[in-house]
């Protein structure tokens, strides 16, 4: 992303505010027409008032007749407060190439819809910022994928330690009457699991809808069971996720983008494919955030 060191991992510092309840005061708003401020620092002014006032129809004028678009639903009293305590701690306007970002506290969290010149002055701009919330929501993801895929690596190494006897996993949920997956239900006398009940919701059969944060899962077993690998692709490429990531016994998670064809692609990938040059190491930054 092309905003400097400061919004490279703008989707990171997301987790410790969150950004979709700061855009939202209501559904009942009134139409306005959006307000146009003489700098970047007296729009970002007007946002603020507006948020701390619960003062929807201000906010109308702030963001646009269509703010609510941006975030359907509420704004929660501690999002607010949270926000402007950061913004009391410490706020600026931070300009890149036209557009200028609202960064509040220390963490280095930006506001995510933009401010931009217009004509004669500067305003917020409505599409940019949905645009913005969606890349951030792929970045929160792919780092949740990142981090789910060395749970699982955890969880398999439990299941060869323990019921497997040396061998791993074949499947995330067991079939019925088996422990050959990292999940089996809770009977009496049953070993412990190695992995919890979101094995459920992490397969490929599960509906789009209801994949575990916007990613399915799956795992290639190696030869005889004593190998595998663990590959994680986007439910909806471009707008649950971008990358695509896998891990092995060893550790390491690799990544590449397999394109908008990714959950076919993902779904019949044989241990020998992810050899392949297109796979590299992932790093901090998810694939949707670049």
């Amino acid at each position: 992303m092309d905003k400097g060191t400061f919004m490279t991992n703008a989707w990171i510092r997301a987790r410790a505010l969150s950004a979709a309840t700061l855009l939202a005061l209501g559904l009942a708003a009134p139409l306005a027409a959006q307000s146009v401020y003489p700098t970047p620092e007296a729009a970002a002014d007007a946002f603020t008032d507006a948020l701390a006032t619960s003062d929807a129809a201000a906010m109308a004028k702030v963001l646009g007749p269509n703010h609510n678009q941006l975030v359907p639903g509420g704004v929660a009293q501690d999002d607010i407060y949270r926000f402007l305590a950061a913004w009391s701690k410490k706020h600026e306007v931070i300009t890149d190439v036209g557009s200028s970002w609202l960064a509040v506290g220390d963490s280095g969290w930006t506001l995510p819809v933009p401010i931009v010149s217009a004509g004669k002055g500067w305003r917020f701009d409505p599409v940019a910022g949905k645009a913005e919330l969606q890349r951030r929501a792929i970045g929160r993801n792919e780092l949740t994928a990142i981090e789910t895929l060395q749970q699982l690596q955890a969880a398999q190494t439990r299941y060869q330690q323990g019921v497997g006897q040396g061998r791993y996993a074949s499947r995330l949920v067991s079939r019925p009457g088996a422990m050959d997956g990292l999940y089996w239900p809770e009977v009496p006398g049953a070993p412990p699991q190695a992995l919890g009940p979101d094995a459920l919701v992490m397969g490929p059969e599960v509906p789009v809808a209801d994949a575990y944060y916007g990613y399915r899962y799956k795992i290639l077993p190696g030869s005889n069971d004593m190998a595998y690998r663990i590959v994680a692709w986007p439910a909806r490429y471009g707008q649950t996720g971008v990358g695509t990531f896998v891990i092995g016994p060893q550790g390491g998670v690799r990544e590449a983008d397999l394109g908008p064809a990714s959950a076919s692609r993902a779904a019949a990938l044989r241990d020998r494919d992810l050899d392949a040059g297109i796979w590299v190491e992932a790093d901090a930054q998810a694939a949707g955030a670049k």
